[in-house]
């Protein structure tokens, strides 16, 4: 459990450092391929979602998303109405306590016990709670790096990314209206130390090998596998990697691909 708080907190500083020293022009940077949103609604969703968490943790009987919207509001491109007019080292600010006050709750916590979260999502553990605020965290960041022009970066903790590609596939199925099917599957990915982390039989016929920066940014519906050098193997392995997402909500498309 510790372990997994400090990688929160570190992806947290991460982020921090990329928007501490930005000018009010700057927060408002739109994002590449989500041009309605701006680096300010990036930083601001997760300051509210931070926020939700504190009220799950605190055993709030309604799922997150109704909690969120009755603190900021959402307008049609889901995007906070009560934020996101905030100059941007308000909105910094208020991530900051935000943010300590759900870590602090996090630790006071027993990673076995169970919370709600999301409409249509059975109440989860708060250890993969955690991991979800951790890949969250991590996607968004993708947003500020790519807005900013400055180069995503992953390190071995992307494993809470992986792993929620691997547990939420039942969901990701669910969403797009499919069974999950019992064709095995295999997923071997190889972290920034060199070491492999892997789901599944090797010896399945259904297999996705390859890089795991690669395949987390698929994940978190940030770039279409195709344009990226995982290789996909089997009919049920490309549809995996068509509809993999590991936050709860509504199917989101990937990207179309780049590539030719």
């Amino acid at each position: 459990m510790a372990d997994l708080i400090n990688d929160l907190i570190a992806e947290q500083s991460k982020t921090d450092v990329l928007v501490s020293g930005l000018t009010e022009e700057q927060w408002n940077i739109p994002i590449p391929d989500e041009e309605t949103w701006t680096i300010k609604d990036a930083i601001v969703h997760i300051a509210l979602y931070d926020y939700g968490t504190c009220e799950m943790l605190k055993g709030s009987e309604e799922n997150v998303r109704i909690v969120v919207n009755k603190e900021g509001g959402t307008d049609e491109y889901k995007r906070s109405i009560k934020y996101r007019d905030m100059k941007g080292c308000d909105v910094l600010d208020w991530w900051r306590k935000t943010r300590t006050r759900m870590v602090a709750m996090f630790m006071d916590k027993n990673m076995k016990d169970k919370v709600n979260w999301a409409p249509g999502v059975p109440p989860m553990s708060v250890r993969s709670l955690l991991t979800a605020r951790q890949m969250e965290m991590w996607a968004h960041s993708v947003d500020v790096r790519k807005a900013l022009g400055v180069e995503v970066t992953v390190d071995d903790s992307i494993t809470s990314t992986l792993f929620l590609s691997w547990q939420a596939r039942a969901n990701a199925y669910r969403i797009n209206g499919f069974a999950l099917p019992e064709t095995p599957m295999y997923l071997e990915l190889t972290l920034p130390s060199g070491e492999l982390w892997t789901k599944g039989d090797k010896n399945d016929e259904n297999y996705i090998v390859g890089d795991a920066k690669d395949w987390a940014m698929t994940a978190v519906r940030r770039i279409n596998w195709r344009d990226t050098s995982l290789v996909v193997h089997g009919g049920e392995a490309e549809r995996y990697a068509d509809i993999v997402q590991t936050y709860a909500g509504e199917a989101e498309a990937a990207p179309p691909p780049k590539k030719a």
